[in-house]
């Protein structure tokens, strides 16, 4: 798992989100299985905090501490299931920048 900390992610709580997916991944005994990385600009800034999710990879957008808890608890504790109301798909990041309305 990426977790952006690029110049525009980490002032909107990149670092909280990775310390609550530290947390999360912890307490759900996944240390063995996840591994946790923060990485430099996924080029979704308009949409960050963003996390990129291996295999896949399955992109999630404005990610809060809380939706970092929801992640873990859905993607990978509860049968492996896309937190699909999270996605971020191509065409959000074109909207979030403006070139399709």
């Amino acid at each position: 798992m990426h977790v952006c900390f690029g110049k525009n992610c980490t002032p909107n709580g990149a670092e909280n989100v990775f310390a609550a997916f530290q947390s999360a991944i912890r307490e759900a005994g996944l240390e063995a299985d996840v591994e946790l990385l923060a990485t430099s600009c996924r080029s979704r800034c308009e949409l960050g905090p963003s996390v990129n999710v291996y295999p896949g990879p399955v992109t999630y957008g404005q990610i809060t501490p809380e939706r970092a808890r929801e992640i873990v608890a859905r993607h990978f504790v509860a049968g492996g299931s896309t937190v699909e109301e999270l996605v971020v798909t191509d065409e959000d990041v074109a909207r979030a920048k403006g070139l399709i309305g």
